[in-house]
C-alpha cells in the first residue's frame, strides 16, 4: 500500500465530485472515539476519548450525497478495567491518537433538502473507505512510549520470529449512519455514529504471542522487554515465550460518534424552485 497513491485518490476523487455536484455542504464533528480489539474485547465504553473534525458533503438529489471528511481522535484501553481475569494478569494498556481522511456515500432514507419546510429530517446510512495514521503509546514510570519501534513482539528480529514489523497507516471500512436535521436553508445539525473495521490488528500493539527476550532489543535490560510482559506489576509472571498476548484471528475496530453543525451553500447549478413550504427568506 503506498500512502501517496491512496491520498492522491481521496483528494482527487473531493475534487472531482465538488466540481460536479450540486449543492455543497460544509461543517464540523465533535463528539468521542472508542477502540475494540485485544484490550478491550467487549466494547466497553470505559476509555472513551475525544474525537473532532471537518467534512464537505457534495449532495446529489435528496436521497444521497458523497461525504469526504478530515478526523482526529484518540482512543485507549486497559486490561485493568476489563472483568476477564486473563486480562487483569496480562495488565497492559496503550493510547493512540488516529488522524483519519475518508470518503463516504450516505443514503437518506427520506428526502432530505435544507430548501423545503417538509424534507428537513432523514435518517442515514452510509459507507465508504478511509486511510488512517495511528501510533500505540505506553506509559511506564510516567512516560510514554512509542511501542512500535520497539518490536514488543519480535518484529524487530523477524529471523526468530514471522512476525514483521507493522505500518503506523492502514485502510478501514466506516460502516455506520445517523440522522439530520435542517434548522434552516443554510443550517443544519445532526448525529452520526460510525465503526471502522480496520485492517490491522496492532492499533493496540498486541496480536500474537509473547517471544523470548533476545528477539527484543537490549534483552530483558531493555525497556521493550518491560513493556511486552506488565504481568509481574501485578502478580505472576504469565509471559514466557509461544504463550498467548494476544489474538491475531481477529482485526482492530474503532469508532467515532459525534454533533454535527453544518453549513449549505446555495445551489452551483441546476437549482431546483421548491414554490411550496418555503423557508422565510426564499
Amino acid at each position: 500500500m503506498n500512502s501517496r497513491i491512496i491520498l492522491f485518490f481521496l483528494l482527487g476523487n473531493l475534487v472531482f465530485l465538488a466540481t460536479f455536484s450540486q449543492k455543497i455542504e460544509v461543517g464540523i464533528m465533535l463528539g468521542g472515539a472508542n477502540y475494540t480489539g485485544d484490550l478491550n474485547t467487549n466494547t466497553s465504553f470505559q476509555k472513551v476519548g475525544p474525537s473532532a473534525g471537518v467534512f464537505m458533503r457534495n449532495n446529489i438529489g435528496t436521497r444521497f450525497s458523497f461525504k469526504h471528511a478530515f478526523a482526529y481522535g484518540q482512543v485507549s484501553a486497559d486490561d485493568q478495567l476489563s472483568k476477564n481475569q486473563f486480562q487483569k494478569n496480562r495488565n497492559l494498556s496503550f493510547r493512540s491518537d488516529i488522524f483519519e481522511l475518508s470518503e463516504m456515500l450516505e443514503f437518506n432514507f427520506l428526502d432530505f433538502l435544507t430548501r423545503s419546510r417538509k424534507m428537513i429530517v432523514s435518517p442515514y446510512v452510509s459507507t465508504g473507505l478511509c486511510v488512517f495514521f495511528f501510533n500505540p503509546q505506553a506509559k511506564y514510570q510516567n512516560r510514554w512510549y512509542n511501542l512500535q519501534p520497539l518490536g514488543t513482539e519480535g518484529q524487530n528480529d523477524p529471523n526468530y520470529t514471522s512476525n514483521r514489523k507493522y505500518k503506523l497507516y492502514n485502510l478501514a471500512i466506516p460502516i455506520g449512519g445517523g440522522i439530520k436535521l435542517a434548522c434552516n436553508r443554510y443550517w443544519s445539525v445532526g448525529l452520526d455514529f460510525q465503526n471502522r473495521v480496520t485492517f490491522t490488528d496492532y492499533l493496540d500493539d498486541v496480536s500474537t504471542d509473547y517471544v523470548s527476550p533476545v528477539s527484543l532489543p537490549d534483552g530483558n535490560k531493555g525497556i521493550a522487554y518491560k513493556l511486552m510482559d506488565r504481568s509481574g506489576e501485578k502478580g505472576e509472571v504469565i509471559g514466557k515465550p509461544g504463550y498467548q498476548r494476544g489474538s491475531s484471528t481477529k482485526k482492530d475496530h474503532y469508532m467515532f460518534f459525534s454533533f454535527t453543525l453544518s453549513y449549505t451553500f446555495k445551489s452551483l447549478i441546476c437549482p431546483h424552485p421548491y414554490p411550496e413550504g418555503k423557508f422565510v427568506g426564499n
